[in-house]
């Protein structure tokens, strides 16, 4: 049997971590089990192909919208390829993987199964019958791997992991996120901390989306080409996402459309916004949309994971993107309108202004980071931010952006501005309003940051009001993303 011909991609960046990881499973001489997931365009297929392409890689991908007779066909004609024969009459999955298994009893083999969710046809038949196969024929060949891939998490976790068809010792669990900013960068090379930044608040760490707007002179410019000429990328992404992370269930697109039109939702305005009730379906729709990434539930650091307050909002940065600056005037974009200047659609103050909210999102997700320049990451604490009743009374909408509660006593509390120059001595009027309706912490040490990129007009630094002014240059020192 031959396999498949994988070409050393001398391009690949980042994902250390994860290789580190698929190599030590790989040298394991120990049969084994890999599930991986996420969301598409993450990049999972070609981090698995460069891991073990020496590893005799007999790969089989699912086909959106085939039924299962159909998928196991297909299948069947993907084999046929690798054994360069005709095959035996093969009616059930279970035959198939029988079948399998006679050409990888001995030596490496990697078998590789691609978008699981569509040949497995979104049931569990196809992971009973595989797990059959794993404990009679596949395990018994400390040199094989067992790859299950799939681009829609709740799938991948409710009816591979949490329904333990397949669990055992040797099963590796690999939640592949997006790229980090470092890893950005990397894939950017030669580009500026700023216009890697700015890409990345726009679209994400997303390999695919990276690639798209690294394809002309400036970050920005390839952005707006992607985005606002007719059949452009970016204006037709929106309804791809939803085919393989979501399946296409409307109440998935129902609650990312509401979340587009606020800030945060409750969850009972999620609830009254689809007409159902506040109960199992709706923890379930909630959990799925989390598991790709596409919105975040966060608190108040005063309050409890299950306090009433807890706000739903989108964490995808594309998402948002789309929902500010393609979907409303997407007519036009599909009418060529702008595809002469497509910068003329992308207005700049508007922009830059959202870019602030992105970055705010952007420093909570890496609090970590933030903890390591300020030098007490090996402090407990807990972070986010910062919002109560009484100042929803007082200032509706308040909310402290980033803020940490430690252990040792003080309370971290930052201002974010992203900037398009120096910060000036302005944001210490800002910052001291919001101070005014903190609640006063008796025995607190308060500690104000500053995180502004572009850094800080003399004035401001003259007037040693922030105990530490965070900018680009320690955001993208590789220091504090190791470990």
């Amino acid at each position: 049997m031959k396999s498949l011909s994988i070409p050393e991609n001398k391009s690949f960046v980042g994902r250390t971590y994860e290789l580190e990881k698929l190599e030590s499973i790989g040298n394991m001489n120990e049969a084994s089990i890999i599930v991986m997931y996420g969301r598409r365009r993450i990049g999972k297929t070609e981090l698995l192909e460069q891991a073990f392409r020496k590893k005799n890689v007999l790969k089989f991908e699912g086909i959106e919208g085939l039924d299962e007779k159909e998928q196991l066909a297909n299948t069947l004609r993907q084999l046929i390829l690798y054994i360069n024969d005709s095959l035996p009459d093969i009616q059930t999955w279970d035959a198939f993987f029988r079948f399998l298994s006679t050409y990888t009893a001995q030596g490496t083999w990697t078998i590789y199964l691609e978008e699981l969710q569509w040949l497995a046809n979104y049931k569990g038949t196809l992971i009973s019958q595989l797990k059959y196969a794993w404990d009679n024929y596949f395990r018994h060949n400390p040199k094989l791997l067992l790859i299950l891939c799939g681009s829609a998490p709740s799938f991948m976790i409710e009816k591979v992991l949490q329904s333990r068809a397949l669990y055992n010792r040797s099963q590796y669990e690999i939640p592949l996120k997006e790229f980090n900013i470092i890893e950005a960068k990397e894939f950017l090379k030669g580009r500026s901390d700023k216009e890697v930044f700015d890409a990345y608040l726009t679209v994400g760490g997303i390999p695919e989306y990276l690639k798209w707007v690294n394809r002309d002179s400036s970050l920005f410019l390839g952005l707006c080409k992607n985005s606002f000429t007719s059949g452009s990328f970016f204006s037709r992404e929106y309804n791809r996402i939803f085919t393989s992370s979501l399946s296409k269930n409307s109440h998935y697109q129902k609650i990312i459309e509401k979340l587009s039109e606020k800030k945060f939702l409750s969850r009972e305005e999620i609830a009254t916004t689809l007409k159902i009730s506040s109960g199992g379906t709706l923890s379930s729709l909630l959990t799925d949309l989390e598991n790709c990434g596409f919105i975040e539930k966060y608190q108040s650091v005063n309050t409890g994971a299950k306090s009433a307050l807890t706000r739903y909002a989108i964490s995808d940065n594309y998402l948002y993107y789309y929902f500010k600056f393609i979907k409303p005037i997407e007519k036009n974009i599909d009418q060529g309108v702008y595809n002469q200047n497509p910068k003329s659609a992308l207005k700049t103050d508007s922009y830059y202004k959202w870019l602030c909210f992105s970055f705010e999102r952007w420093c909570r997700k890496y609090h970590y980071i933030i903890a390591k320049i300020l030098g007490f990451s090996g402090v407990n604490y807990t972070s986010g931010v910062f919002f109560s009743r009484a100042t929803d009374q007082t200032d509706k909408g308040y909310q402290i952006d980033l803020i940490f509660e430690r252990a040792d006593h003080v309370i971290t509390i930052c201002e974010i501005k992203y900037l398009q120059g120096k910060a000036s001595k302005i944001v210490i009027d800002d910052f001291e309003r919001k101070l005014t309706l903190f609640p006063n912490k008796k025995n607190k040490t308060i500690h104000k940051v500053l995180i502004c990129p572009e850094g800080v007009e003399n004035s401001l630094l003259n007037a040693s009001y922030f105990d530490n002014i965070i900018t680009f240059s320690d955001l993208t020192d590789p220091r504090y993303w190791k470990g």
